[in-house]
């Protein structure tokens, strides 16, 4: 790994701070990475892996408009991290589904210092949740960007359906 990273991610540590990770970069802009910083550099785009080995919490965030906002494609790029021309980016920064998801959801009420009422479902939490055609933990890594939002759910009410037809 790349010095200058690991003394970053060291120094986060000890500073508890989080890491808002724009992970998309690794499909948008990985293989402009490669080419312009090299293969060693490159690869250690949007280091998620590293940051969680360091105890730091983790979140992910989208670049609206340079890129659409979609937590779903987000997750996929930190499970898989392929970039756009289907090259592998930095394997070793691969991290699991639940991870993936937990910094989408936990990670992100915890930076807003949320924790206590969004980021996960429990008694007392406000109901805001997504009704996925398909769970992210049950199907082919590949395949979580095209899981559909069935149905979103703010505050206990239904603010978006997808049309079934």
């Amino acid at each position: 790994m790349l010095t200058y990273i690991v003394d970053q991610l060291d120094r986060m540590a000890k500073l508890n701070m989080i890491a808002s990770i724009f992970v998309g970069h690794v499909w948008y802009w990985g293989d402009v990475h490669m080419r312009n910083f090299g293969e060693k550099r490159g690869n250690h785009i949007s280091p998620v892996k590293d940051a969680l080995d360091r105890g730091i919490v983790v979140n992910f965030h989208q670049d609206a408009p340079v890129t659409k906002p979609d937590m779903l494609h987000s997750i996929w790029c930190a499970v898989n991290r392929i970039s756009r021309s289907g090259k592998e980016i930095g394997p070793d920064q691969k991290v699991s589904v639940f991870d993936a998801v937990k910094a989408a959801t936990i990670g992100g009420a915890y930076e807003y210092f949320e924790e206590d009422r969004k980021g996960s479902i429990k008694v007392g939490k406000r109901a805001d949740l997504v009704i996925l055609d398909q769970s992210p933990f049950d199907v082919d890594p590949l395949e979580i960007k095209n899981i559909k939002v069935l149905e979103t759910i703010k505050d206990g009410r239904c603010v978006y359906r997808r049309s079934l037809s």
